[in-house]
């Protein structure tokens, strides 16, 4: 097709770190177009991305509305003895089902279940264990719609949480609060990042890694955009109608705890795309 378009003898860019670009690839590329001049672009197309459309925030909305209804049957099916992989399946037919508006899409992630010790290492997945009373469970998942994803997370806790969990708790939300707080046109990501770190200082914790990242359209196996972070030194200008997922993950020794949302930079502030609360879920 590039060679019938009569780019054969042109400039062609090509990324180099996307998932379904292999070397093998590139090989039958420059075999074919031998007078191409082939360059690696990296992510220039994801930081195109990065502002979205009003139809895409349209859609981003409407995967909202989906993982509003998975986190609530989420937060059901975490009970004392039920298996994780039980949970697991419930929460991927509902990503699936969608509303009764629209359908979902299996979203680029697999849901993120981390109960009790596991719950102190991020990413790691569901097994067949039961849940057990006194621990806790940090959900981290995602509405998607037509490939376009709203992720969020929050923690369930089985049983009378410790003292340090509502600590914890209570640390974490104040600094959404306050990084919420920051975003706006002409901010920097690392102004966003700063709210949260000085916020959460105050009150005894620290986390040295990141606190979000830019998010919207995207296959498995990540939804992220792996462009803009909300991080120490990421001098990104926040732009209107920038989408991010504010993950705020306290990975803990032996426990931890997660409140994540997805949120839209406006034309003077920010707007949290999903509903639901902000806090953490006891079942005793």
């Amino acid at each position: 097709m590039l060679a019938d378009g009569g780019f054969s003898g042109g400039r062609i860019g090509y990324e180099g770190s996307a998932y379904f670009f292999t070397a093998r690839n590139l090989q039958v590329l420059t075999r074919a177009m031998p007078n191409a001049r082939f360059e690696d672009v990296d992510l220039l197309v994801n930081w195109v991305r990065t502002v979205k459309s009003p139809r895409e925030i349209e859609v981003m909305r409407q995967a909202a509305r989906i993982v509003e209804n998975v986190m609530r049957v989420a937060i059901d099916a975490v009970a004392v003895g039920v298996r994780q992989c039980d949970a697991a399946a419930q929460i991927s037919a509902a990503q699936i089902r969608g509303t009764e508006q629209f359908g979902g899409d299996a979203p680029a992630n697999p849901p993120s279940i981390l109960s009790a010790e596991n719950a102190a290492t991020p990413h790691a997945s569901w097994s067949d264990n039961p849940f057990r009373r006194d621990t806790a469970t940090c959900l981290e998942l995602s509405g998607c719609r037509q490939r376009y994803h709203t992720a969020m997370s929050r923690t369930v806790y089985l049983g009378k949480p410790p003292d340090d969990m509502r600590r914890v708790a209570a640390a974490t939300a104040e600094g959404m609060a306050a990084a919420l707080a920051t975003v706006k046109p002409g901010a920097l990501c690392q102004d966003v990042e700063a709210a949260w770190r000085q916020t959460i200082n105050r009150a005894g914790f620290s986390k040295p890694s990141r606190i979000g990242y830019s998010i919207g359209l995207n296959y498995p196996p990540n939804w992220a955009d792996h462009t803009a972070s909300l991080r120490q030194n990421d001098t990104t200008v926040l732009e209107p109608n920038m989408t991010f997922h504010l993950m705020l993950g306290m990975w803990m020794e032996g426990w931890g705890f997660e409140l994540s949302d997805t949120f839209r930079v406006t034309e003077t502030g920010h707007e949290v795309l999903a509903d639901f609360p902000r806090q953490l879920f006891v079942k005793e």
